[in-house]
């Protein structure tokens, strides 16, 4: 709650105080600083040795600092539609925008604030290798982007392939996976495929007639169920020759006491001083 004076080239901080219809990137800004009570005080960027990218934002006024230009701050570049993929052809893979964000920094013209919120939070999950794009998925594997009659043929490898197996739509899903690839539909192309394979159509489902019979199992509760026996002989140390180890089957505590001896009288000792 204290009046602060800033020391710095930051000439954004007094555009955001003094713009009057602010964008909601600038907004937030605009509300998180006006929390805070300081004077800003400009400095030569050769002299602030800690300047950050807002003082390299283009200084939207001329001469007098105090009349601002209502003009906006270029935001775009002439050649930022370079070798963009355009096309609204079918055959345009899904990752066509992230794969132009991370091999030339380009973004879709024409999205919306929430669709830009929505891109940047996907992309950074992406990176591009070229000729390939990568994702690191949410199991911190990466994992190859692959589209069309490519994730086709994977997907019939995976299910009908020398070692497919026929198995149903989330275990293809997941071979696939496995196998290192990618694409937001898998489960439903699974799916899908899985229900027009001829040979799982004719192979049916499993009735109650093919269920195996279930038998009933013993109930055991804890430290019901002991196990008990010596090791040894083993060298002499300090006068004990062998160990007695007792475990139980259910939680697999053991309990274990060397002894001189392996007769009758040191185990009824023993399991006096555990059960007592």
């Amino acid at each position: 709650m204290n009046k602060s004076v800033v020391y710095t080239d930051h000439s954004a901080l007094k555009y955001l105080f003094n713009k009057k219809d602010a964008k909601a990137r600038l907004l937030r800004w605009v509300l998180l600083l006006q929390e805070f009570d300081f004077k800003v005080i400009d400095t030569k960027g050769a002299e602030n040795y800690a300047a950050d990218h807002l003082s390299r934002l283009e200084i939207p006024y001329e001469n007098n600092f105090n009349v601002f230009d209502p003009k906006e701050i270029t935001e775009t570049f002439p050649l930022e539609t370079l070798s963009v993929l355009t096309s609204k052809d079918q055959s345009t893979p899904w990752f066509a925008d992230f794969a132009n964000y991370h091999a030339g920094k380009f973004i879709k013209k024409g999205m919306s604030t929430q669709e830009k919120n929505k891109f940047f939070k996907d992309v950074k999950h992406y990176f591009w290798d070229d000729p390939f794009l990568f994702k690191t998925c949410a199991d911190q594997i990466i994992r190859r982007c692959v589209d069309g009659k490519e994730a086709l043929e994977i997907l019939e490898a995976c299910h009908s392939g020398p070692t497919g197996g026929h198995y149903g739509a989330n275990f293809t899903a997941k071979k696939v996976f496995d196998a290192g690839f990618f694409w937001p539909t898998i489960y439903k192309d699974a799916f899908e495929f899985v229900k027009s394979c001829d040979a799982c159509q004719r192979q049916g489902k499993i009735s109650q007639r093919d269920e195996m019979p279930q038998n009933a199992i013993q109930v055991c509760e804890i430290f019901d169920v002991w196990g008990i026996d010596f090791m040894g002989p083993f060298p002499s140390s300090r006068g004990n020759k062998y160990i007695l180890v007792a475990v139980d089957y259910l939680s697999k505590w053991v309990e274990a006491k060397a002894l001189p001896t392996n007769d009758a009288r040191v185990v009824v000792k023993f399991l006096k001083s555990l059960f007592s």
